[in-house]
């Protein structure tokens, strides 16, 4: 305790000698399988199952922790070399159909010989083709490119490889200003951003170069159609001339480098001061705190630019600069708003200090009024002193040393540390302790979405391949009542040929036994004949008696030689024209079974036909409510999904809420806590220049100048009072504003989750109907195209039935018989004994 009062009284400085950690994590000279056991595999990455991994360790870290290392963005020669070489690496990733999705400064490592790797592609996309586009709303909000926010409602404007293209855009400019564009925004607030306004740009344009400001331009394009590839990018003038990764090099060393720390505490200054430096007004804590178009992030970001390296010095050490006073002094303006009051105020003083003998009681009655209507004014505002800003101050001065190709290089920053240095980093905290609890729930609605696909891509497999057993079932069906049919008409054709064959030959012996009969009939006929002829010639004369029987006898055998051949040929023809009867009718019996067969086997096909076109249509109706009803579990499961992000970005916006009124509450409180020793402080000045303005103008009595005094005293209870109650009614105003905030952003949150819910049914309607049209049309496409296909059935159903008749006709033209002899009856004429006489 003594050596700091002691070191107090000589003002001397907080030295410290920070090491830059030498990766305390990584155990060397050890085997993994020792250490390690096995047990099986990761899980699930983003391109199949994960046994084990190999990673590539970056010494310098990632880029955004380098940043918050030195405290500063990066510089453009630096942001150059970090842009060819991403580029270079999205050109490989896209010939690979690869989409990485989370571009950003965290995503970017830093090796130790300047070169950058991109890390973690758990939300990367590996498509199958070239040209394939992605729909899913994943990545980190504030480096979404607007066609992947719009996949948050509408599925049916997916995106590409120039996603990446965008997300790099607002990573240089996180890396030129440390901090993404809208990070003073939720999430919620964040993506509506992004989907309406215009590209974001650089804060302070003219602190950086026309190259750099048009590759942003160029890159940030919001329609994807005209925003160029990364191989075209390549080309751009901003990086074309990168040749080598020096400035990574040193940034790398920087950020590794000894760090010598000091600490110059503003305390003592003030409490010195304070007999000599008078109070001084600041900006009104409520205005930065309550305005709905500044957020307090905002201010942060705003603070962040005073903490930007004052110095540097390059090959040597030298001196360090002599910039507390202007730090300081830069330091009360942030604090103050106002530099030029204090100073007035002050000379004024002293004027009236060292003019004593020639002022007036009215000019000290006038003093008195303006001091304590100045020191009023400090109040209202609800303004704090230099001095009680100055008390919460440090100032902290670092030197880096570290050596690049062999040149020693010493990097001097200073920088204000205040109280606001611990909430920037607890808010930075909580920032992305919520973008990784609104990254879990991304991975979480990818994961269930991916489920949800799979099972409707089983669900249409297993649908399809019903439809196709169906269809098959139905065709084998039809195929085998054919066959059966095919199978029956053969069968009835040979059992009619083998009827046929028995026919004709019980005909043909009935026929040829007749004949016999009758051929029987005509011998002893022609027996009997020959007898009478016999008998005529006996009754003859006995001298021609013997000559005429020879001749009568020659006659007879003549005529009966010729009347057996014609008796003959005659039974033979009406045996054949008895056959031929019967196998034209046997050939008509058998086209007749033909036709029929033929018409119950077209009639089979009808029905064959009829029974596909009605499958067929009964499998496009049902393909249509499965797909209806599965764009509908989609759309159900992104309104699951939304209200759950919802009930989380609610959940945030709470904890925020609270996190301001806690703080608003504790700063009140430290308002109130303070306002007495103000007070009095003030007070006892405000006695003292009065009793000095007495004295100056010593008229009157003691006695009234005693009671002057007294009437001061209770007009400055009075006013102490006042302010005390003006500062309770500021408090809580500032707490009534600060709950309507609260409750605004809130309501805010909720409008648009509402407008973001309405947007999605609207669109899921529109999409229902779309698809109902689509089937409607589909399905006229569908019965237009069966008219043909009926059409050329009957078409080639009558081709067979002529081709049939045809060849009936060519059949029977080849046995020589006309259509008409068909129905010709057949008459076998028995033998009659007047034909041979």
């Amino acid at each position: 305790m003594a050596f700091a009062n002691f070191r107090r009284i000589l003002r001397l400085s907080t030295f410290e000698k920070r090491r830059s950690k030498e990766y305390e994590h990584v155990r060397r000279d050890l085997d993994p399988n020792e250490v390690w056991e096995i047990v099986g595999e990761l899980g699930d990455g983003a391109f199949g199952k994960v046994y084990k991994i190999m990673i590539e360790f970056c010494p310098g870290g990632a880029v955004d922790a380098v940043m918050l290392e030195l405290d500063r963005g990066l510089t453009e020669p630096q942001i150059q070399v970090i842009c060819r070489q991403m580029l270079e690496a999205l050109v490989y990733l896209h010939s690979k159909k690869i989409i990485h999705r989370d571009l950003k400064a965290g995503n970017v490592l830093l090796t130790q010989d300047g070169d950058i790797k991109l890390a973690d592609f758990g939300v990367s996309a590996k498509n199958i083709k070239t040209l394939q586009r992605r729909d899913s709303f994943i990545g980190t909000p504030y480096w979404m490119a607007p066609e992947v926010v719009m996949c948050e409602t509408m599925k049916d404007t997916p995106y590409d490889y120039k996603a990446d293209i965008w997300s790099l855009g607002i990573t240089l400019i996180e890396m030129a200003q440390i901090e993404p564009p809208h990070h003073e925004l939720n999430p919620m607030r964040v993506l509506l951003k992004i989907a309406k306004s215009d590209p974001p740009t650089l804060n302070c344009p003219s602190k950086w170069s026309p190259e750099f400001k048009d590759f942003l331009k160029t890159a940030l394009d919001k329609n994807p159609e005209t925003r160029p590839s990364a191989a075209q990018l390549l080309e751009h003038s901003f990086v074309n001339k990168v040749t080598s990764n020096r400035a990574l090099r040193e940034l790398v060393a920087e950020a590794k480098a000894e760090v010598m720390e000091e600490i110059e505490d503003n305390r003592e200054e003030g409490e010195e001061d304070e007999s000599s430096e008078p109070l001084s007004p600041i900006t009104n804590p409520q205005s930065g705190l309550l305005d709905d178009k500044v957020n307090p992030m905002e201010e942060r970001s705003r603070q962040s630019k005073h903490l930007e390296p004052v110095n540097k010095e390059r090959k040597s050490i030298g001196n360090w600069p002599e910039s507390s006073h202007l730090e300081n002094a830069a330091g009360e303006k942030l604090a103050n708003g106002n530099l030029d009051s204090p100073i007035q105020f002050a000379s004024t003083r002293s004027k009236r200090d060292s003019d004593s003998g020639s002022t007036s009681a009215s000019e000290s009655m006038d003093l008195t009024i303006s001091l304590s209507a100045d020191l009023s004014l400090n109040r209202e505002s609800g303004s704090l002193s230099l001095k009680d800003s100055r008390i919460h101050n440090k100032t902290l001065k670092r030197t880096r040393k570290f050596v690049v190709d062999g040149v020693e290089v010493s990097v001097t920053t200073s920088k204000i540390i205040s109280e606001d240095e611990k909430k920037d980093e607890e808010m930075r905290f909580l920032r992305r302790q919520e973008l990784r609890e609104l990254r879990l729930l991304q991975k979480e609605e990818h994961r269930n979405q991916t489920q949800l696909n799979n099972k409707h891509h089983l669900q249409l497999e297993q649908m399809l391949r019903r439809f196709e057993q169906e269809m098959t079932a139905k065709k084998k069906f039809f195929d085998t009542e054919l066959e059966n049919l095919e199978r029956q008409q053969k069968q009835q054709i040979e059992k009619m040929e083998q009827d046929h064959s028995l026919r004709r030959r019980e005909e043909a012996k009935r026929i040829r036994a007749e004949q016999e009969r009758d051929y029987n009939k005509f011998q002893e006929h022609l027996k009997q004949k020959k007898k009478e002829v016999k008998t005529e010639a006996e009754k003859l004369p006995r001298y021609v008696r013997k000559e005429s029987m020879k001749v009568k006898t020659e006659e007879f055998a003549q005529k009966k030689q010729v009347l057996e051949r014609e008796f003959v040929a005659k039974q033979k023809e009406d045996l054949e024209l008895a056959m031929n009867n019967i196998t034209v009718q046997n050939r008509k019996e058998i086209c007749d079974k033909e036709r029929e067969c033929l018409n119950k086997k077209q009639q089979l096909m009808r029905d064959r036909e009829a029974s596909i076109w009605e499958l067929e249509e009964h499998h496009l109706q049902e393909k249509h409510q499965l797909i209806k009803q599965q764009l509908k579990d989609q759309y159900f499961l992104q309104r699951h999904e939304l209200v759950r992000k919802h009930d989380k970005e609610r959940e945030q916006m709470q904890r925020y809420n609270q996190r301001m009124i806690e703080q608003l509450r504790i700063r009140q409180q430290q308002e109130k806590a303070r306002l007495p020793k103000i007070q009095r402080s003030e007070g006892k000045t405000r006695m003292a220049m009065y009793k000095k303005s007495l004295h100056i103008n010593s008229s009157g009595s003691m006695s009234e100048q005693r009671e002057k005094i007294k009437q001061f005293a209770q007009q400055e209870e009075k006013r102490q009072k006042a302010e005390r109650q003006q500062q309770q009614q500021k408090h809580e105003f500032q707490m009534k504003e600060m709950s309507a905030q609260c409750e605004s952003n809130a309501n805010e949150l909720q409008q648009l989750q509402n407008e973001k819910c309405h947007l999605l049914v609207e669109h899921e309607t529109q999409k229902l109907k779309a698809l109902d049209e689509n089937h409607n049309q589909h399905l006229k496409d569908w019965r237009d195209m069966l008219r043909p296909r009926k059409k050329a059935l009957e078409d080639e159903l009558n081709q067979k039935k002529w081709e049939q008749e045809m060849f009936f006709r060519l059949s029977e033209a080849a046995d020589g018989q006309t259509p008409a002899s068909l129905n010709k009856p057949v008459k076998f004429v028995p033998f009659s004994s007047a034909e041979c006489s």
